[in-house]
């Protein structure tokens, strides 16, 4: 009982009334995209079959615009949809859309996704330490830490309670 409400009690709603589309990384090849349509939305189409887009974004504003790589015409009662086979290390955006006398009129868009790399990081890299500007009240530069992994390992149990 919160505040004379029993929250036990308390349902979340089935459908929230809003125009809501959300990309997500499932791995280095899927996405996943889940949407919900408000009531004046649906309305709108009235009766028109949904169809959803995948671009592939450009990453280089010189070249050509942004690729379709997947165009489903989707079954309905659908609010969700995954995204196989994808290239790794890429941008992707989704759109919702209808059509209507051989021409796709674009309803939503979503966030845009970026999928990770196919395999880590193999290369070098040198650590710098740097002062940030604003941090220190003080005023002295970041140094580099004087103690050894060891040291810091061994200090871990104190500071977890452990000792």
């Amino acid at each position: 009982m919160v505040m004379g409400v029993d929250i036990d009690r308390l349902e979340l709603p089935k459908w929230y009334d809003d125009n809501l589309m959300t990309l997500l990384v499932v791995n280095q090849n899927s996405i996943y995209l889940y949407w919900e349509m408000c009531f004046e939305q649906w309305r709108i189409l009235n009766g028109n079959r949904l169809v959803i887009n995948l671009y592939e974004l450009n990453s280089d504003a010189e070249g050509p615009g942004n690729r379709l790589v997947q165009s489903h015409t989707l079954p309905p009662f659908t609010g969700d949809w995954y995204f196989y086979n994808l290239q790794p290390d890429r941008r992707y955006q989704a759109e919702i859309c209808y059509q209507q006398n051989d021409r796709l009129i674009s309803i939503m868009k979503s966030n845009i996704v970026a999928l990770p790399p196919a395999e880590p990081y193999r290369g070098s890299r040198k650590v710098e330490w740097r002062s940030v500007e604003g941090i220190n009240a003080i005023g002295t530069p970041a140094k580099e830490p004087n103690v050894t992994m060891k040291e810091l390992v061994n200090t871990m149990s104190f500071y977890m309670g452990i000792k």
